[in-house]
């Protein structure tokens, strides 16, 4: 028998499910909801509430994702002991991820459709060397929605940007070439060129984006083949290149015939966030076998990066090299997962509330930045303060861990200027999230006020 208990909506805003499982937190707050205690039938519940299972079932979800509730496979959904020590958990501000709204319940329904489509997953079971020209059109078609005009056949998908970034290097370049990158960036980019024999140098940043005088510099010093940056939001710093930047950065590929591999994963707010130069291109030359610009992104920053859903748009004249690279490492790339990843791009609530939940957090870290005093940027999903000595960077990354609060170091993005990077979507919730920021502004304002020797 599952708990009587029958809520009352009305005052609560927003989509059926969440107002239903805000209904439920508040319930188990106030110990309405007992610890340990049976959650009602779903079934039941819906009836009870006017509402369909699926919400119902959403609701539980969001639930079990905030730490709240745990289900038992064939017994219910159940009231979480406070004693569990789940919603105490390890929040991750190290490692940059979408905060949980819908996602369950998005690509739950996704599985569902599919699973009732035996005729399709019949298809999609077999092996297929080359996309589908379907899921190529889907994605299309959504990138257009976004303001990126291609093709669907420029679309090579790749099993997370990762990969897409190998393709390229593996398939553009050879060992002991040069690979131009952000001089503080992602590590990933390092990996890959380490694991090819490719040869890195690093370029300048500054708030506009790359030192353009070493940019050019360093292309005619070592002729390299592949531009690598991030122009909309760098990762780790959250500088966005100003639109002269990405002219110049432009005209210089052109004149000295350089590849730029432009990197879009990197989660912007739909305020933040700037057509990417791929569009820049397409108006700068209407020529498709003289572009040099190939566009990466994925679904990682977005969606979830469990999805591993990513994709490039190239340049027809590239396309086959780096189809050859790909397929040198998995042959092809899962059908099954483009698929899923279609049916979740095409679902109207693909987004949920991850924009508003973001933008509130955002301008909470912002908040304590300027309490604190520090120089400080925020863009998307990251932030990047630096620290005032004698305070540095190791001294918080290390006492945060004590407390169970990952953040990164700039050293780990080869910057040694005594910044941290905050990612902000890890919490299960917005009050949990509040908690642990006002951790992390204790912890510095404390360890700011100690005075540091060398015995």
């Amino acid at each position: 028998m599952g708990t009587i208990w029958t809520p009352q909506l009305n005052s609560y805003s927003g989509a059926k499910y969440l107002r239903l499982a805000q209904a439920a937190e508040d319930a188990i707050n106030q110990r309405e909801l007992l610890p340990n205690t049976k959650l009602p039938p779903q079934r039941r519940l819906a009836d009870a509430l006017g509402v369909t299972v699926g919400t119902v079932t959403r609701a539980y979800a969001v639930l079990e994702q905030r730490g709240y509730v745990y289900a038992k496979v064939g017994a219910g959904t159940f009231v979480r002991a406070e004693d569990s020590g789940f919603k105490n958990k390890q929040v991750n501000f190290a490692t940059c991820q979408p905060p949980l709204t819908n996602q369950i319940s998005v690509l739950s329904d996704a599985m569902n459709q599919l699973a009732k489509s035996p005729q399709r997953l019949t298809q999609l079971m077999a092996y297929h060397g080359e996309p589908l020209l379907e899921h190529q059109q889907i994605f299309s078609q959504w990138l257009h929605k976004r303001g990126i005009a291609q093709q669907a056949k420029q679309i090579v998908f790749t099993h997370g940007a990762q990969q897409g970034i190998f393709a390229v290097l593996n398939g553009l370049m050879q060992a002991g070439d040069t690979l131009l990158c952000e001089g503080n960036c992602y590590p990933g980019i390092h990996t890959a060129a380490a694991q090819l024999a490719i040869n890195i140098e690093p370029i300048t940043l500054n708030d506009e984006g790359l030192d353009l005088s070493e940019l050019e510099e360093k292309i005619i010093a070592h002729k390299p083949k592949v531009l690598y940056i991030t122009p909309n939001n760098q990762n780790p710093t959250c500088i966005q290149y100003s639109q002269s930047q990405r002219h110049t950065i432009l005209a210089l590929a052109k004149k000295y015939n350089v590849v730029i591999l432009e990197d879009d994963v990197n989660y912007c707010l739909s305020n933040e966030w700037y057509s990417p130069m791929w569009s820049l291109e397409q108006d700068f030359d209407h020529n498709e076998e003289q572009r040099q610009i190939i566009y990466l992104s994925s679904l990682s920053k977005v969606f979830c990066g469990g999805l591993r859903q990513g994709f490039l748009l190239v340049p027809s004249h590239y396309a086959l090299k780096i189809k050859q690279a790909i397929h040198s490492q998995c042959w092809m790339i899962s059908p099954l997962n483009t698929e899923l990843a279609c049916r979740v791009i095409q679902n109207p609530e693909f987004m949920g509330q991850r924009e508003q939940i973001i933008a509130q957090r955002q301008q909470l870290c912002i908040e304590m930045g300027q309490r604190l005093g520090l120089k400080q940027r925020w863009r998307g999903l990251n932030g990047w303060l630096q620290l005032t000595l004698p305070l540095k960077a190791h001294h918080v990354v290390t006492a945060l861990a004590q407390q169970n609060l990952l953040v990164r170091n700039g050293d780990d993005f080869n910057n040694h200027q005594n910044y941290i990077r905050l990612s902000i979507g890890d919490a299960a919730d917005n009050q949990l999230f509040a908690e642990q920021l006002a951790q992390i502004e204790s912890c510095i304002k404390s360890l700011s006020q100690t005075t540091y020797s060398v015995v």
